[in-house]
């Protein structure tokens, strides 16, 4: 199908889906439990209705080098984070959370309330599988998916990201990323759990395909992360940014604000964050806004960069 056929028939509905989009929570259905949310939490919504505001969180792989050397550890991240961040919501990453199990994340869990420290979504990372042509490899990786849908729910967490990157040509891609989303589904529901497909390059950093994605999905339980920097599909192909974040806002759970360094006038190297708030304040989303800090250096310094620039655009804490 040609590329401008193709944009008219995602541009047209997108408009008419974004309300569903931003609901205070997805349909309660036979399918999926209500109990988890993807939207802000409740005292961020009070805000939002008032001034429109997004809660802002920040990502645990933002201290990734913290985790490995062991300065920094699991059971003392909740107290760490809102002392030194001044931040109370969290998305965890699976490979920074070692050995974890349900009674080590119920532990988890207690020294976050202790700290009022929100668990929102919980990315597994268990790399390439679920939209894999092979039905080995993407049963493989359901399996894995599984003890996460429980660790995730222990936690409290918000939704559980989902890796849909896979190989082939477009249409090749695309069947098979909805058949890995509704296997994923599928194991995700039977605890009321929420997913959020990531963009995290190859054919998930293209807003074409990823919004194809959601409209042949349908389901109102699956949704994405739309991320400031994340738009690389190949060395040869950047995604337009503009473009790309204006086809995902009507089915973003949240934003991923992510930054790798930062220019003399303390915004991105790579991206201006004027222009990408200001689409976000344009829509309806009022989701969170999560911070991950993926560049050299000290980075703590670089979460409250970031926060700084974002607190700018009336994000809150």
């Amino acid at each position: 199908m040609q590329r401008r056929l193709f944009l008219g028939t995602i541009l047209k509905p997108i408009g008419l889906l974004t309300a569903a989009c931003v609901a205070d929570s997805p349909q309660a259905d036979s399918s999926a439990a209500s109990a988890h949310s993807i939207v802000p939490n409740q005292d961020a919504a009070v805000k939002n209705k008032s001034g429109g505001f997004n809660a802002l969180a920040v990502s645990q792989a933002s201290f990734h080098r913290m985790f490995k050397d062991g300065t920094l550890a699991p059971e003392k991240f909740p107290q760490w984070v809102k002392m030194q961040c001044g931040l109370t919501r969290v998305q965890w990453s699976g490979r920074l959370l070692p050995g974890i199990t349900k009674a080590s994340a119920k532990t988890l869990r207690a020294a976050c309330d202790a700290q009022g420290v929100r668990s929102l979504l919980l990315d597994p990372s268990i790399g390439i599988g679920l939209a894999s042509a092979d039905a080995g490899v993407s049963g493989a990786a359901v399996e894995k998916l599984k003890p996460w849908c429980d660790i995730a729910t222990e936690l409290a967490c918000t939704g559980l990201a989902i890796d849909l990157r896979g190989e082939g040509t477009y249409q090749e891609q695309l069947p098979r990323a909805v058949a890995g989303a509704d296997l994923a589904f599928k194991v995700a529901a039977a605890v009321g759990l929420p997913l959020v497909a990531q963009s995290l390059g190859g054919f998930t950093s293209n807003g074409t395909f990823m919004a194809a994605l959601m409209q042949q999905l349908k389901n109102p339980a699956i949704r994405l992360e739309p991320a400031f920097d994340a738009w690389k599909v190949s060395e040869q192909e950047i995604y337009n940014r503009g473009r790309g974040m204006d086809l995902l806002l009507p089915y973003a759970a949240s934003i991923l604000a992510d930054y790798t360094d930062f220019a003399a006038d303390g915004d991105s190297v790579n991206f201006k964050s004027d222009y990408l708030m200001r689409q976000i304040r344009a829509t309806t989303f009022r989701g969170p806004v999560t911070i991950l800090y993926k560049g050299p250096g000290d980075e703590l310094a670089g979460v409250l960069k970031a926060k700084a620039i974002l607190m700018k655009y009336k994000c809150v804490v």
